[in-house]
């Protein structure tokens, strides 16, 4: 799979950091309640973090390409 442009990069980044863990928060605190809906909300934030890393530095989306 070729690397997409570095300006897709960081957008695709900051969706895949910001999206999952606030919506899994939202939608597990109005079915389960605040707690479960915090923790939730932790465990995709985790999930989140895992997969921007793996993109960051095994799939080497760290650096512009234009340099």
């Amino acid at each position: 799979m070729k690397k997409p442009p570095f300006y897709y990069r960081i957008p695709i980044l900051m969706a895949i950091l910001c999206v999952p863990p606030i919506g899994t928060t939202q939608v597990g605190w109005y079915f389960f309640g605040k707690d479960m809906g915090i923790n939730l909300g932790m465990i995709a934030g985790t999930v989140s973090v895992t997969i921007a890393a793996y993109l960051l530095y095994r799939m080497d989306w760290r650096d512009d390409d234009d340099y």
